[in-house]
């Protein structure tokens, strides 16, 4: 009888553990990366990457980094409709604040892979990587 509930004990602890490594890496894969501006210049050269700059309307049409759509923050949840939930998201403001706010937002709304730009457009400029006006 010992030996059965050991046994029994064993496969429930198995199970248990088998059971909360899969929502562990559920939850990892859903995590906002953070990555510099060298690597984003990479990244969003792949067709599948979505780009976009969290900042006013304004503040955007200063300068911004190539191939960035402006998604104002404060106007980016209705705006979630004009992104693909499916393809990875990196989001860029002035220093890196408000796009970790907007990277919140896409996460909250099922957004799979997402990526914070580590020092914005600041950043971005003085790392002498092309921009727009």
């Amino acid at each position: 009888m010992k030996i059965q509930i050991t046994v029994l004990l064993i496969a429930f602890a198995a199970i248990f553990a088998g059971c909360q490594k899969t929502v562990v890496n559920e939850t990892a894969a859903n995590d906002i990366k953070q990555i510099s501006v060298d690597e984003t210049q990479t990244a969003v050269k792949s067709k599948d990457a979505q780009f976009i700059d969290v900042r006013t309307d304004a503040e955007y049409k200063s300068g911004h980094a190539t191939q960035t759509v402006n998604l104002p923050l404060d106007s980016l949840e209705k705006d979630l409709a004009k992104l693909d939930k499916q393809k990875p998201v990196y989001v860029i403001c002035q220093t890196g604040r408000r796009s970790q706010k907007g990277a919140e937002i896409l996460q909250k709304n099922g957004f799979k892979e997402i990526y914070n730009v580590e020092g914005g457009t600041t950043a971005w400029a003085n790392a002498g990587l092309p921009t727009d006006k």
